[in-house]
């Protein structure tokens, strides 16, 4: 069975932990989002591509997600993206790494909660419902500009609670 999820991986592996927006504060707490990394698109194409991009599904082996970002970063690559540069969607200045990120767009993995975020008009009753039944199960999170927000990361065992939310409210 698989041990991490997507949300966390997403938090550690490809979205940085940041604090709540606005100055920081020394005495306010750090807060945990969800971010989705994902640049909205620019041209029909570029839209229709990214709408069949593949789905990080909760039930995954390590193995299949791994096989998803490595079609996607293999299209960087071959694009002449270097990996240093993978996470720089959108404040990346160089026209030629900006094609790369549009020719690749359909491969880039997401979750289902991404996807709505992305295309469902409803997604912010849907993040409401996600935040409920999270909290429902004593996990403290709330909803911060439209993402998922904890003050720490879920221990596993409340990360399977999580995910289990995730797909109750968004789908596998």
């Amino acid at each position: 069975m698989r041990k991490s999820t997507p949300v966390l991986l997403l938090l550690l592996a490809f979205a940085p932990l940041t604090a709540c927006s606005g100055k920081p504060d020394a005495t306010a707490p750090q807060v945990a989002t969800v971010a989705s990394g994902t640049a909205r698109p620019s041209s029909p194409s570029e839209a229709a591509a990214a709408n069949d991009r593949p789905i990080v599904r909760s039930d995954m082996t390590d193995e299949e997600e791994d096989r998803l970002w490595a079609t996607w970063k293999r299209c960087l690559d071959e694009h002449g993206v270097p990996e240093k540069d993978f996470k720089q969607r959108s404040d990346n200045p160089d026209e030629a790494a900006k094609a790369a990120f549009a020719a690749c767009a359909n491969l880039e993995p997401e979750t289902p909660w991404q996807r709505s975020k992305r295309l469902d008009p409803a997604y912010g009753d849907k993040l409401r419902d996600w935040v409920t039944c999270i909290r429902a199960a004593g996990i403290d999170a709330w909803e911060d500009n439209g993402f998922l927000a904890f003050n720490s990361l879920p221990s596993q065992e409340q990360q399977v609670h999580v995910d289990e939310c995730q797909r109750k409210v968004f789908g596998a």
